[in-house]
């Protein structure tokens, strides 16, 4: 009689390959062949076949799967491309997700806490906050190089907000404890624009700060990435990015290529241009680019914002957004030769009281599993508010 562990590999990796990540911890625990093969195929060449990653949508944070060897020969529907809720936070609502190691960092609707989630392992650990969170904070997920402890900064720079906002602080996973940053900045973070960690460390895209009491802007600022270390706990100098972006108009959104490298589209409204560029060297005082020459589209809608990940060896790119109208809810699909597919994915939710953004963006990030470990306790060092 045939049993479970006399099923060969290459059968195992088949029938894995269509398990949800969330659950392939549970399916480790099958028998020893399964569990090396499931650690096979979610760190070997397996992964190659697909992008697997998470998204926010409608508040909800949902598994993403998109079949990278069928994607271009699709041609109705959303064929390939995968959504589907996460049923274990399902009645927690998600407003931004980070990435960083196999841990997500994500921030809840109503900005009373943060979760940390291994979702590999089905780990979860939630922060507090020192005094409390605010809807205008930035945030990112990076480790200690030295350490390799992990860290979460957390900071707002508003001078308008009824009443200035500026605090920086970091939170240490290890002593369960935030600490305030000495930060004097001369650039401004957009908070809908999220930064993206490689090998540790977090980069922004920023523009020159505008102290506007000395005249308005005239939309021309210099712009630029800017990091943070997390081992040094301190932000790094400008970063030159290969483009010129206006304040009102263009797009430029960041995404991470695999772990090492860090991807930048740069969307020109006027022009209607779209350009792709990825890192050569990214290090917190230095960055190198290049462009994806094979992804230029003319064609392409306007991207209010989003966001997109990109794969060089198939040489495909996908942006997640809203439509011209902020309404609904679109992927974009690029390939080679101008190739370009829209897939619609329903209405979005309608923020109430926000007229600068009354629609949900549809957030994704990349995701590589890992076996990091999580420590279970529960962090209590502020009373639970929003401001």
């Amino acid at each position: 009689m045939t049993t479970i562990s006399d099923l060969s590999r290459d059968l195992i990796g088949d029938i894995l390959s269509k398990v949800p990540i969330t659950c392939v911890g549970k399916v480790r625990c099958t028998c020893k062949q399964w569990n090396a093969s499931s650690r096979h195929r979610i760190f070997g060449i397996a992964v190659a076949r697909q992008f697997m990653g998470f998204m926010m949508m409608d508040f909800k944070v949902c598994s993403v799967r998109i079949d990278l060897n069928g994607i271009v020969k699709d041609e109705e529907g959303s064929g390939p491309v995968s959504i589907k809720p996460i049923d274990k936070l399902n009645k927690i609502e998600i407003s931004k997700v980070f990435h960083c190691d196999g841990l997500l960092l994500c921030t809840t609707r109503d900005n009373t806490r943060l979760l940390v989630w291994n979702p590999y392992l089905g780990q979860m650990k939630w922060i507090e906050p020192k005094t409390a969170y605010h809807r205008l904070d930035r945030y990112a997920l990076g480790y200690d190089t030295n350490k390799k402890s992990y860290k979460i900064l957390r900071f707002v720079d508003d001078a308008y907000w009824p009443t200035p906002l500026f605090e920086f602080e970091i939170y240490d996973m290890n002593s369960n404890l935030w600490r305030a940053l000495d930060v004097t900045p001369d650039w401004d973070i957009e908070f809908f624009r999220p930064g993206l960690t490689v090998k540790g460390n977090t980069y922004f895209f920023a523009t020159q700060k505008i102290i506007l009491d000395e005249g308005e802007a005239d939309g021309d600022v210099d712009d630029f990435l800017v990091s943070f270390d997390f081992t040094k706990e301190r932000f790094g100098p400008h970063l030159y990015v290969p483009f010129h972006s206006r304040l009102h108009g263009d797009t430029v959104v960041l995404s991470s290529v695999g772990e090492e490298k860090l991807a930048a589209l740069y969307q020109c409204m006027d022009i209607n241009m779209m350009e792709i560029w990825v890192t050569t060297k990214i290090e917190p005082h230095a960055v190198s680019w290049s462009k994806l020459y094979f992804l230029a589209v003319d064609k392409m809608v306007p991207l209010l914002s989003g966001s997109f990940f990109i794969d060089e060896e198939k040489k495909l790119a996908l942006a997640f957004t809203l439509d011209t109208l902020g309404r609904y809810k679109r992927a974009y699909i690029i390939g080679e030769d101008e190739y370009f597919k829209q897939v619609d994915l329903g209405e979005a939710v309608l923020i109430p009281d926000d007229d600068d953004y009354p629609y949900c963006f549809p957030l994704v990030c990349s995701y590589v599993p890992s076996l990091v470990q999580i420590n279970q306790g529960l962090v209590l060092s502020g009373k639970r508010k929003e401001r």
